[in-house]
């Protein structure tokens, strides 16, 4: 599986046999895999494995950065994965209140005052209200949908990618 966008390209994308995530800059230059398990996986481990308690692992490991455009994406992927096609009713979702949240973010100069990604997840109870557990499909999806939002085309390490890729190891392997 690979993509390709302002000439830099994104391949290997394995949740099934490990989390890899492979990237090539512009220049052919290796950028590196991620660990294979994370404080993603930490913070899951004894927890549901569901998709919106992965969206909870991320927040309580990189809850404290502003949202931003990549977060709104993978926050999108597990929304749509768990509700179905249909975020938008009940007045939005998760991810209207992430996209309002970049939108504000932009127009703020204290980091300090943005909105983070804590206070949007803090959400998730209210609108999502089905779940279900994570399945590599998922996890491969999300991945992608962050990698392809990602200016930088990585992923946020313990971010909402790296926390449901860890989601499924732990329901594919409760061992880890």
């Amino acid at each position: 599986m690979g993509s390709s966008k302002d000439d830099a390209s994104v391949t290997n994308i394995s949740v099934e046999e490990h989390f890899s995530v492979s990237q090539s800059s512009p220049g052919g230059q290796f950028v590196g895999p991620t660990e294979e398990i994370s404080t993603a996986a930490e913070a899951l481990i004894g927890r549901s494995t569901t998709l919106t308690e992965a969206l909870k692992a991320a927040a309580m490991n990189v809850g404290h950065k502003p949202v931003e455009t990549t977060d709104v994406a993978a926050i999108k992927e597990v929304e749509t994965r768990a509700i179905g096609d249909d975020i938008e009713g009940a007045g939005g979702g998760v991810t209207a209140v992430a996209s309002k949240a970049v939108a504000r973010n932009k127009t703020i100069g204290k980091e300090s005052e943005k909105t983070n990604l804590r206070d949007v997840i803090a959400e998730i109870d209210v609108k999502v209200t089905r779940d279900r557990e994570v399945t590599s499909e998922d996890a491969e999806a999300v991945v992608q949908a962050e990698l392809n939002h990602s200016p930088f085309k990585n992923i946020i390490p313990g971010g909402v990618a790296e926390s449901v890729a860890a989601a499924y190891k732990l329901n594919h392997d409760p061992s880890l």
